[in-house]
């Protein structure tokens, strides 16, 4: 199979992680794609659908709530092109197997931009170009677009051409995850609706947060994608079941929590867990967290419950705690505390009659112990205590 692009140098895989868009679009495309295409971050473009035939679509998206990136002079805009441009002219490009297309929310009109996305025959291509160059003529000043606009006007008329007839804007979504929400409504309840957008945004993402940290493009299986998707879809519905909509914390997050050594962390110090144990549970706790809050935003849950699950796990924690100083009262407190703490770990206690994640029982219990209402170590107030001065 033919390659149509080579990674573009001004696809920079590290900034996307900060941008909201991105994500949003890689998921669509990633719901939408035809059987057999892959879908890319920060690979190629912005966004990349890679279709089977060796054709790809190179998708730029700007989010622009304070400002017009189509007005006529818009640096934002002639950038755009004139990196596409870049791109065809050093070869990364391959014009006859590509398509182009730049994605605007909110809506915004451009008088050039417009005329550039319906151009489809290189006599409306020259006239434009014609028309472009003779109000740039007249300028008193260069504007802030001016080396980008200068790309368009002296491209060959080959290269120009064959971005232009096969150029599209994208500019009508006011909200972008709507479009997402119109795939997945008429599958699901009503009050799944965003849960479900947001946790198939979250596996897009972290699908590529995955490939960008190991080094490698962030190129997704469009196939496989769906397949997860309607699983975890499947997943949702099935009754007693209260599911995940939290993908697994990024590294950077975990790490930045456990160097902060929160209660809960120095409660699993004290009785020597091992690091490969406290990164689980930052892990679990950041996911239980934002469970806890989404299903109560959602109202799958009633938010009182909380505080009877809390008091439930309290009581279990209790009994486990009871069993152990009778069981095993000739190891040290350390062991006792740590085998005290393995077995609340692996407890599956449901929520509500309906049965939970597998991270939910052992972040609630971190949770727990972040507060003191539960410790591991029989001395663990005292000891705390002491660590804090």
């Amino acid at each position: 199979m033919n390659v149509a692009v080579k990674a573009l140098k001004h696809a920079a895989p590290g900034p996307y992680l900060g941008f909201a868009l991105q994500p949003v679009r890689l998921c669509f495309h990633l719901l939408t794609c035809p059987s057999g295409a892959k879908v890319s971050l920060e690979h190629l473009d912005d966004v990349a659908i890679h279709y089977p035939d060796g054709t790809v679509t190179l998708e730029q998206t700007k989010s622009a709530l304070k400002h017009n990136p189509l007005s006529d002079w818009s640096r934002d805009f002639w950038k755009t092109i004139a990196n596409w441009l870049l791109g065809i002219s050093t070869g990364q490009i391959v014009p006859s197997k590509s398509t182009f297309q730049l994605y605007v929310t909110p809506p915004h009109k451009g008088g050039w931009a417009q005329a550039l996305s319906d151009a489809a025959t290189e006599a409306e291509v020259a006239a434009l170009t014609a028309t472009i160059k003779a109000k740039h003529a007249k300028l008193k000043k260069p504007k802030n677009c001016e080396s980008s606009i200068q790309c368009f006007l002296n491209a060959p008329n080959d290269d120009r051409n064959a971005l232009i007839t096969r150029f599209k804007l994208l500019s009508e979504d006011e909200y972008p995850v709507d479009v997402l929400s119109e795939l997945i409504k008429t599958a699901v309840d009503p009050k799944m609706i965003d849960p479900l957008c947001h946790a198939a945004i979250g596996m897009a993402k972290e699908r590529a947060d995955r490939l960008i940290r190991d080094g490698k493009p962030a190129v997704i299986e469009g196939d496989e994608f769906k397949v997860s998707f309607r699983s975890f879809v499947r997943k949702t519905n099935i009754p007693g079941m209260l599911a995940s909509f939290t993908p697994i914390p990024p590294k950077s997050d975990v790490e930045e929590l456990l160097s902060a050594r929160p209660t809960f962390i120095r409660q699993l110090e004290i009785i020597e867990v091992a690091e490969r144990e406290r990164v689980r549970a930052v892990s679990d706790y950041l996911r239980t967290s934002a469970d806890k809050s989404a299903w109560a935003e959602q109202g799958l849950i009633f938010e009182g419950s909380l505080s009877e699950w809390d008091d439930d796990l309290v009581r279990r924690h209790g009994l486990i705690w009871g069993e152990i100083r009778d069981v095993h009262s000739d190891k040290d407190a350390v062991v006792r505390g740590r085998i005290t703490y393995h077995r609340c770990a692996q407890l599956q206690a449901p929520f509500e009659g309906r049965e939970v994640p597998g991270h939910f029982v052992h972040g609630s219990f971190n949770s727990l112990a972040d507060i003191m209402r539960v410790g591991w170590h029989p001395d663990y107030h005292s000891l705390l205590d002491k660590d804090a001065v």
